[in-house]
Order: structure tokens, then C-alpha cells, then sequence
């Protein structure tokens, strides 16, 4: 008779099969808004304009002040980010290099926000690099100054001035779209409550077979 006893235990401790529907479709039903979430997401993703900003919109983001008007042998080179040899997404370098008076390129060192003045520091010799632009300079001069950017989630970057040239150097690496970021982050942080979902609905339904 022993045995007929734990077998009715057994069928009374297990939930009954209208339990297990009930918890199947509630699972169900969350797993698909989870799902339509995420195309909604991706979708949004996929007809955003890639737009890449140019300089001027740039110097104006990073919070520089204009370029003095006696600039002369302007160059520019605005490219993807590279990191270990691989693309990063949603992030660009821009290279500027120009000349002008030594009035105006102190005027646009003390009227650009984002350079930190107290960051002022001898320039060290330039280094070759296969990844800078092929007009970047490459001289060994030591005769000038560097600045660093203020602190900045989306931007960071440096000026170097030439003073034996009279020439500027400005380097940043910038979000391309300060909006893609924020999707990218949600998206991660979907992601992280997606696995700590499926994590506990795992365990709920080997709970239900133990």
C-alpha cells in the first residue's frame, strides 16, 4: 500500500495541465512583445540616415571656435574610426591642418570651449603613422604647444600648434550619430534583460518538470 501513497503525493504535488497552459501562453505572449520590441528597434535602426557630419557641423559640435579667416593651406580628412585594424560603428576621425596669423590662432585656442587650456603641455615629436593622411606633417619640430578636449562622452581630440609654422593641428575621434548611440545602448541594455528573462524562464520550466 506504501507505494499507492507516494505515487498520489506525487500527482498532487504536480501542477496540473491547465496550469502549465496558463503558464505556457503567459511565456508566450511575453516572449513575442519582447520580440516585437526588438524589429521595432532594429527597424528604426535600418531606416536611420547614416549621415556623416562635416567639418564645419563638427567644430561646431565639439564646441570650436570658427577658423580664423587668415586660414591658408586648409586640409581636411574626415574618416570611419579604425581600431586594431577593424571599423568601429557609429564612430569617425577627423584630421584639420591649416596656417594662419599667430593673433588668430591664439583667438582660437582661448574662444573654443572644449580645448582645456590648463592642459597646455610642451609638443612632442611627431610620429609617423601609416593610418594619418598623407599630407598630415610629419616634421620632428618641438617648437609649439598641445592642448587636450574637456571631457566629453561623444568627442575627444587634441590641438597642436606649430609656432615656428604657424601651424594648427586638430585630431578627434566623435560619435557619428549621437542617436545611434543612445539605440546601440538600449539595445544592450534589451539585451541584458532578455538574457536574465530567459535565464529565469528556464528555470521555471525545469522547476515544473523536477
Amino acid at each position: 500500500m506504501e507505494p499507492d501513497v507516494i505515487s498520489v503525493k506525487d500527482e498532487q504535488n504536480r501542477p496540473n495541465k491547465p496550469e502549465r497552459k496558463r503558464f505556457t501562453r503567459k511565456n508566450l505572449c511575453l516572449l513575442l512583445v519582447a520580440a516585437l520590441v526588438i524589429l521595432t528597434v532594429l527597424l528604426f535602426l535600418a531606416v536611420n540616415i547614416y549621415h556623416t557630419p562635416d567639418y564645419n557641423e563638427l567644430l561646431t559640435r565639439a564646441k570650436l571656435a570658427k577658423l580664423p579667416e587668415s586660414v591658408k593651406n586648409l586640409q581636411v580628412d574626415t574618416r570611419p574610426f579604425m581600431s586594431k585594424g577593424r571599423e568601429v560603428p557609429n564612430q569617425g576621425e577627423l584630421f584639420i591642418g591649416f596656417q594662419a596669423e599667430p593673433n588668430d590662432i591664439d583667438s582660437f585656442i582661448n574662444n573654443s570651449p572644449i580645448i582645456d587650456k590648463n592642459s597646455f603641455r610642451p609638443l612632442p615629436p611627431s610620429l609617423d603613422s601609416d593610418e594619418d593622411p598623407a599630407w598630415w606633417p610629419t616634421d620632428q619640430s618641438t617648437s609649439g604647444r598641445m592642448y587636450v578636449f574637456r571631457e566629453r562622452e561623444d568627442i575627444v581630440g587634441m590641438v597642436a600648434v606649430y609656432d615656428d609654422s604657424n601651424t594648427v593641428r586638430i585630431w578627434m575621434v566623435y560619435i557619428v550619430n549621437p542617436q545611434l548611440r543612445d539605440m546601440q545602448n538600449f539595445l544592450e541594455d534589451l539585451k541584458d534583460s532578455s538574457d536574465d528573462f530567459f535565464d529565469n524562464l528556464l528555470h521555471e520550466v525545469q522547476d515544473l518538470f523536477d
